[in-house]
């Protein structure tokens, strides 16, 4: 186990169970929902590079609006 998750895990330690209980269950939820983004993504791979280059192609092409981030 790396330094950096082992200093988490002592400083998680030193907490109430309840919340070391809702760290647990989050940290879990992301692994999961990591993993299942790998697969989709792993399983769509050719599908997501076409994608990619359409949207490429048309923003090269200027048909992409610029984004406003005060916006979104």
């Amino acid at each position: 186990m790396i330094k950096l998750l082992e200093d988490a895990i002592t400083k998680l330690r030193q907490l109430p169970e309840v919340e070391q209980e809702s760290v647990a269950r989050f940290v879990l939820y992301e692994l999961e929902e990591d993993q299942e983004w790998r697969s989709v993504s792993e399983t769509h791979a050719d599908s997501l590079a076409k994608l990619v280059a359409e949207v490429i192609a048309e923003d090269d092409r200027g048909e992409c609006p610029d984004l406003d981030p005060a916006r979104l």
